[in-house]
């Protein structure tokens, strides 16, 4: 079989036509990642001795859009997550690596039970403001998904 020039414009054809639909939903998938929402829902198993703190921490990725943000085909991985005081000096980092991101539209993904290690010799310049966070709102929490190897970053 001989490679002719219609054949060649053909394949170019469907490469360019994937390529475009595949861009134009990559576009959708960055807009509504630029509207998703990552909030502490909840800690648990509170535990403190003289080298670490530990505790068990839940996130909830929510999704106030009307679009589904589920990148069929493409691996969504939530990365990690960085937690800082309100000054935002960091805390822990959290090493998460959750693939297939699923959140509906007007719905919620929960990321459940990351333990949560802190070394305090480590934060012993910042131990004032371990002391002084009492609630979920005395923290920051960024979460960094990585989506086709570009790393996004939600602040909450």
């Amino acid at each position: 079989m001989v490679i002719k020039a219609k054949h060649i414009v053909i394949t170019t054809a469907v490469l360019g036509a994937g390529l475009l639909y595949y861009s134009s939903k990559i576009d959708k998938w960055k807009q509504t990642m630029a509207k998703l929402k990552a909030l502490p829902t909840g800690f648990r198993n509170f535990d403190i001795n003289f080298k670490r703190m530990r505790f068990n921490l839940d996130v909830t990725l929510f999704n106030p859009t009307n679009e589904n943000f589920s990148p069929d085909g493409v691996i969504a991985v939530v990365k990690r997550i960085v937690i800082s005081d309100k000054t935002a000096k960091k805390i822990a980092t959290i090493t998460v690596n959750k693939s297939f991101v699923s959140v509906p539209a007007k719905g919620k993904f929960v990321l459940k039970d990351l333990i949560v290690e802190i070394p305090i010799v480590e934060n012993l310049s910042n131990m004032q403001s371990l002391v002084s966070i009492k609630s979920v709102n005395d923290i920051q929490i960024e979460t960094i998904i990585g989506v086709l190897g570009k790393e996004y970053s939600i602040i909450k």
